[in-house]
């Protein structure tokens, strides 16, 4: 065989091999996306299935197309009006309009192996899914002079092979403004990330708001600086999710030009939550005057652990620095702690009150088979131990600094312990260190004297407000004095401290016994004298 004839025999073969290899590498190809794209669907079934089980929403409608290489979800979502109905009373006049609005938005998958290669990206994985909210012309036309031609929200899931995936999703930037109405907003973008684990039990959430500045020229100026939120979670032995979340604002600034009038319907919550008629005279009504605030490093963090059967979680709160006008607060600093408590029973717990129904159902009603559900499966958090603590608080005011610690404890409960108070409370333990300003606690008895007293200005010959301020010191300050001839508590430099002890039954304060009023000896009966004998009678 000649040398040329070799050479086109080799070719020839090359040739069919490599067109075999590109056959099965389609095969491969195309079978391993429809493979893909039948695992998407099980993923992207498990997450409408927990969509569903939110009761905020209801799904009017929704729908699957699966295809070769991609596939398309379509849901439509609207509020609950039934979770709703109970409290529209106490929601914005215009709220029932917000309830009737239908959310509809466009799942568009991506198969795997290869999910992005169509736009040169070669980032492995399941799938890759982008949303599309559907929006009408209105809106549309609304949220360009915002965004002009970036789309207001972009939503990207990306899943793993495993099952697992990251979700991000994005607001851009903007910077709008009104010149003849005196608006200028400039929002600085949300961005969002969620790492999340086969099942959702466990998952990851970063969100991040550089800040948003909105200012009206006859109203004032709100400015949000520096939001950032973390958590991560996990599920416990017990069944409790575990983990952390926290929160930090580097500043929040107000700047109010007008006097803002508000009225807080106390009684309309009260009605909601006893069903009992109030008067309206203890709604708060008032207004909130022209002022300036900036609340400097704001944070917040809870962690939960478990250590056996038992979850422990603790929870702080602080800022730096927060000025109203020309007052000064701060630093402050609150930690909190919850130890001890039964995780099987909080399980248990949260799975009977979810199975609860809600909707349509009185508020009273569902109070009552809340409380009756509580009866009936807490019990177990209560006879094991349980332990809350305030590890931590202090606050610096401008009339001098709060301070407060203590734990509350109950040890060995038992049963039949609940229908016995005296038993009950011999089972309590209780401690709290506290320190006021004096007048601070001044200023708070006065504006409870005010509450009491001055219900109505309208009336008939009202009290004097001085008088009744004066009033109010001078009984705080009468009472004052005895507690510290009595030992009960110190006053110095302007601060009133004290300390609050429970145990065995048995309570004292700054060391001395205090006798409740179910333990003090009934007044001894004091015989009356015998009436003298009658005269005898003159004969």
């Amino acid at each position: 065989m000649s040398s040329h004839t070799f050479l086109s025999v080799f070719r020839s073969r090359g040739l069919k091999q490599a067109a075999a290899g590109v056959v099965v590498a389609a095969v491969a190809w195309g079978g391993g996306s429809y493979w893909f794209g039948l695992k998407t669907e099980q993923t992207l079934a498990e997450q409408y299935r927990l969509l569903q089980s939110v009761p905020l929403f209801v799904v009017k409608s929704h729908s699957y197309q699966r295809g070769w290489f991609s596939s398309t979800e379509t849901t439509e979502l609207t509020f609950n009006k039934k979770l709703f109905t109970p409290y529209l009373s106490m929601l914005p006049a215009n709220a029932a309009e917000w309830l009737d609005t239908t959310v509809r938005y466009t799942n568009h998958i991506k198969h795997g192996p290869l999910p992005e290669i169509g736009d040169f990206g070669f980032r492995p994985g399941r799938a890759v899914v982008t949303t599309e909210f559907a929006m009408s012309e209105q809106t549309r036309k609304t949220l360009q002079k915002f965004f002009g031609d970036k789309p207001p929200i972009t939503v990207i899931n990306r899943l793993n092979f495993g099952g697992g995936g990251t979700l991000t999703a994005s607001i851009p930037k903007f910077d709008y403004e009104e010149p003849l109405a005196g608006v200028k907003v400039d929002w600085k973008g949300l961005d969002t990330r969620i790492d999340y684990e086969p099942g959702y039990k466990e998952y990851a959430v970063d969100v991040k708001v550089p800040g948003l500045n909105v200012e009206a020229a006859t109203k004032g100026r709100v400015a949000l600086d520096g939001v950032h939120y973390q958590s991560s979670h996990r599920p416990g032995q017990t069944g409790v999710t575990l983990g952390s979340s926290e929160m930090s604002v580097v500043k929040v600034s107000l700047d109010a030009k007008e006097s803002l009038p508000y009225e807080i319907k106390l009684n309309e919550l009260v009605y909601l939550l006893t069903r009992m008629r109030v008067g309206e005279f203890i709604n708060p009504v008032g207004e909130i005057k022209p002022s300036r605030a900036v609340l400097d490093q704001l944070r917040y963090q809870i962690v939960t652990s478990e250590q056996d059967d038992f979850v422990n979680t603790r929870g702080k709160l602080s800022f730096a620095h927060l000025s109203v006008d020309q007052n000064s607060y701060g630093p402050m600093r609150l930690d909190v702690s919850a130890n001890h408590l039964h995780g099987p029973t909080l399980v248990k717990l949260d799975q009977a009150l979810s199975a609860i129904p809600f909707e349509g159902v009185e508020p009273a009603a569902l109070r009552q088979q809340y409380i009756d559900t509580i009866k009936k499966n807490g019990l177990p958090l209560l006879t094991n131990n349980p332990k809350l603590l305030v590890n931590d608080f202090y606050l610096k005011l401008p009339a001098g600094e709060v301070k407060a610690s203590g734990d509350l404890a109950l040890n060995n409960l038992r049963e039949a312990d609940l229908n016995k108070p005296a038993d009950f409370l011999a089972k309590v333990e209780a401690n709290a260190s506290i320190e006021v300003p004096k007048l601070t606690l001044e200023s708070m008895v006065v504006a409870q004297a005010r509450n009491l007293f001055v219900v109505d200005e309208t009336a008939e010959n009202p009290p004097s407000v001085d008088e009744i301020d004066d009033l109010a010191r001078n009984l705080l300050a009468s009472q004052l004095e005895i507690w510290q001839e009595g030992q009960y508590l110190t006053i110095q430099n302007g601060q009133v401290r004290t300390r609050m002890n429970w145990k065995d039954g048995k309570m004292s304060i700054s060391g001395k016994p205090v006798s409740m009023p179910w333990q003090e000896a009934p007044p001894v009966a004091v015989p009356e004298p015998a009436a003298p004998p009658a005269a005898a009678a003159r004969p």
